[in-house]
């Protein structure tokens, strides 16, 4: 195993005790919002216009958005893909035409040690641009939260207890650029961006742990269906707004449909059969989970009754 690759995982397994996650749990709340999260983040359109609106100044302008392209290589381990999520996107930076690697990271709880789970992306995509015999490219960390709790913003040197100055030189200095929604209220979110896709898309992550409010809001929130549904894209990425309300939340389809249908009559159809194929989607895969339960529940009973009669007849003899 490659040095870079030993630190990255020894940084993710890390990061992940500390926050009290198992590694290869499945944990589908959290899936739920790294899948919404990677479907509205997969657009260079979004992406550069969300970039442009929430970074600073003097980033943002020196960024060439038409080179902007997402990177498609795999930067984590399929067993550790569970539970961690990242989206990546390369472009120019500046006169100088340089690379740069703009890493996303979606946090739907607060994250105790960000800098070590970054840090493993960021080795694992220098340790593929050297295998690829490229430059290596400065990358710029972006942490998306929209949890419910505070998000502590520390420098990676404050993790350590009794770091006097003569050790300081001995530790990774790097910082990542925050994006907490906590910070932007609803209406702020509505009049910052033009895309319909990141106006909703953000509001529901926004929202996503107040069920109440986004029915109450639900008007405000999809005040651009009819628009946004003129489009196959928008139709696709409307399935995906009800696939994560469903599944993220516990509110009752009927009165999401019912609020639905006063805004527009062509949402309420699109929510109800979006709605009726997943929970079939839904039902077939219990039954192949119950089967695939029912096998392995099986497969151990019949070993140990194989055993137990192995020892009775060992006894026996």
């Amino acid at each position: 195993m490659h040095f870079f690759q030993k630190i990255y995982i020894f940084a993710l397994k890390l990061a992940s005790k500390k926050n009290g996650i198992s590694l290869f749990m499945d944990k589908n709340l959290i899936n739920s919002h790294d899948r919404f999260f990677k479907q509205l983040f997969s657009q260079k359109a979004e992406v550069s216009e969300f970039v442009q609106k929430t970074f600073p100044p003097e980033i943002a302008e020196n960024i060439d958005f038409e080179s902007l392209e997402l990177d498609k290589t795999e930067y984590i381990d399929a067993k550790l893909r569970t539970n961690y999520s990242d989206l990546v996107y390369n472009c120019k930076y500046g006169k100088l035409e340089i690379k740069i690697s703009l890493l996303f990271e979606h946090k739907s709880y607060p994250e105790k040690f960000p800098h070590l789970q970054l840090l493993g992306y960021m080795l694992k995509i220098w340790e593929i641009q050297l295998k690829q015999k490229q430059k290596l490219s400065p990358i710029i960390p972006i942490v998306f939260y929209h949890g419910e709790k505070k998000w502590s913003n520390k420098p990676f040197a404050n993790y350590f207890k009794s770091l006097d100055k003569n050790l300081e030189k001995y530790i990774p200095t790097f910082d990542y650029q925050l994006i907490d929604m906590s910070h932007y209220t609803d209406e702020q979110v509505s009049k910052l961006f033009n895309s319909l896709q990141l106006q909703m898309g953000i509001l529901i992550m926004k929202n996503i742990y107040n069920e109440q409010k986004i029915l109450q809001e639900i008007d405000t929130i999809f005040s651009g269906i009819n628009q946004l549904l003129q489009t196959e894209q928008g139709e696709v990425f409307f399935e995906t707004i009800i696939s994560y309300l469903y599944f993220a939340t516990d509110l009752e389809t009927q009165k999401l449909v019912e609020k639905m249908r006063t805004i527009s009559p062509k949402a309420g159809k699109k929510f109800i059969s979006t709605a009726m194929r997943l929970k079939m989607e839904g039902r077939q895969e219990g039954r192949q989970e119950g089967r695939q339960e029912g096998r392995q529940e099986g497969r151990q009973e019949g070993r140990q009754e194989g055993r137990q009669e192995g020892r009775q007849e060992g006894r026996q003899e």
